[in-house]
């Protein structure tokens, strides 16, 4: 295989209120395997989603997720967080390590990719970013690569959010996530009103899976809403309560939605 050409590595500076945006593009081939749980929260399964359908509207596979990489991103993520005056082009951490290294620790030895970038909130944002620069959207592209990492870490500091999306040109198998973990998660807003169409201001909203069982909950502000962000499931129900009114449930199916909203309207007793 030939690998990708090294990417020029570029800086990339938009300013918002006091956050400054980084975007750092790497490229290199270095020559097995572990297997452990990651979590992914919502922006980076929002990220995963966005680069897979750019890929697979150029006529590319989609990245499958490794375990491996995404362990690697988040150690170089955590790494800027804690450093951002050592960010540089050559893609080094504070230690002086390059990506294959970090990638090596934690168990990929072939080929990688890196892009990294600071001060982007949304994946959305870091996911154009990367898109309208040459060199990070090379690595994004790359028809040879099979799978991805992905990480995201936010602080208090001026760059606030720390992503990188480190990629990979061997698959292994024992190393890939499942894709439940990393399927987009439901957005769910409930309203809850009278049956004039009033808010119901502070009523308790419970969000339950198919057994019944509780999995999320909070009260309404004072427009009568609450909104939740949910693991893809294919039926909810959703009860909500408040005093001087009757409670109520209603079943919902989300079907292949990625956001659904609720209306729910309380008698009083």
């Amino acid at each position: 295989m030939n690998p990708p050409k090294t990417a020029k590595l570029s800086l990339l500076f938009y300013t918002f209120i006091v956050s400054a945006l980084l975007v750092l593009g790497f490229a290199a081939l270095y020559p097995p395997e572990t297997q452990a749980e990651i979590t992914l929260d919502d922006q980076e399964r929002e990220f995963i989603q966005n680069i897979n359908d750019y890929r697979e509207s150029k006529g590319l596979d989609p990245l499958k997720i490794s375990s491996d990489l995404s362990k690697a991103a988040l150690s170089m993520a955590e790494d800027m967080a804690a450093n951002p005056d050592s960010i540089n082009h050559e893609h080094k951490d504070s230690k002086g390590r390059l990506p294959a290294e970090r990638a090596g620790l934690f168990g990929y030895t072939d080929g990688v990719g890196e892009n990294l970038a600071a001060g982007y909130q949304t994946a959305d944002r870091v996911f154009d970013a990367w898109k309208g620069s040459t060199e990070h959207k090379e690595n994004m592209v790359y028809k040879d690569y099979a799978v991805m990492g992905i990480a995201r870490v936010t602080t208090s500091n001026n760059f606030k959010w720390y992503w990188v999306n480190m990629f990979g040109d061997k698959e292994h198998k024992n190393d890939l996530v499942d894709e439940a973990s990393y399927s987009p998660l439901i957005k769910m807003q409930v309203k809850v009103t009278d049956p004039n169409g009033k808010p119901v201001n502070k009523a308790k909203v419970s969000v339950l899976n198919k057994n019944k069982h509780k999995i999320d909950g909070g009260k309404t502000n004072t427009k009568g809403k609450q909104s939740f962000t949910l693991e893809p499931k294919d039926e909810f129900y959703v009860r909500a309560s408040a005093t001087g009114y009757k409670s109520y449930t209603k079943r919902v199916k989300p079907g292949d939605k990625d956001s659904v909203t609720v209306n729910l309207w309380l008698e009083k007793e």
